[in-house]
């Protein structure tokens, strides 16, 4: 019988950003600006990568975390990386985690840009100082936005 073991593996992260600031009397004083930084999730064995178009400008629901694995919904323990990235090269993308305590963490994507999370904890009130659980990732845009999403998970 053949090996069907799923072998965990690292997931390598990494963010560039490439900006040098020069002035009219010439680019031999530019200054550079320029940060990398990269970032490991070792033992990374479950990966969920899809691509989706937004049927109208509803709130929609692309993820849920709970204590358990189930279809479509992620263990919430387990969760090391999420992205979620904007295809659309026009309109902003709204995106957000809702917590257990139906409060609720959203912000805005810009065109062809992702945003990232390490996690599965927010805070949608005030102040901030106890961090929920999440219990879904929601996207809200324009009807036929495109994006995709990127969960990875031990």
């Amino acid at each position: 019988m053949a090996d069907t073991d799923i072998n965990a593996s690292s997931l390598t992260v990494t963010i560039t950003e490439a900006l040098s600031v020069g002035h009219d009397v010439g680019t031999s004083d530019a200054r550079d600006f320029a940060q990398t930084c990269t970032h490991t999730f070792a033992s990374i064995a479950n990966v969920s990568k899809r691509v989706l178009k937004l049927e109208n400008t509803n709130l929609t629901e692309v993820a849920t975390f709970s204590t358990g694995e189930s279809v479509g919904t992620f263990k919430r323990a387990s969760v090391k990386y999420i992205r979620v990235t904007n295809l659309d090269g026009t309109d902003a993308l709204q995106v957000g985690l809702d917590d257990e305590d139906s409060d609720a963490a959203y912000t805005e994507v810009a065109p062809a840009s992702s945003i990232m999370y390490t996690g599965t904890k927010v805070e949608g009130g005030n102040g901030g100082s106890t961090l929920d659980n999440a219990t879904a990732l929601k996207v809200k845009g324009v009807a036929g936005h495109t994006l995709e999403v990127f969960i990875a998970s031990v």
